[in-house]
C-alpha cells in the first residue's frame, strides 16, 4: 500500500509541469501572433504608401 502515494507525487508534480510547459508555450505564442499581426499592417501600409506613389507619377 505504501508504493502508490510516491507514485501519485511524481504524477502530479509530472502534470504540474507539462500544464506550466503548455502555458508557457501559449502565452509566449500570443505574443508571436501579436507582433506578426503588427508586422503584417506596416507592410500593407507600406504597399499602400508605395502604390499612391507610383500613382502620384502617372
Amino acid at each position: 500500500m505504501s508504493t502508490r502515494k510516491p507514485q501519485r507525487v511524481w504524477i502530479s508534480v509530472l502534470l504540474g509541469v507539462v500544464f506550466g510547459a503548455a502555458l508557457i508555450l501559449v502565452v509566449l505564442n500570443g505574443g508571436q501572433c501579436e507582433r506578426y499581426e503588427r508586422k503584417m499592417e506596416r507592410q500593407k501600409m507600406m504597399r499602400d504608401y508605395l502604390d499612391s506613389m507610383r500613382k502620384q507619377r502617372k
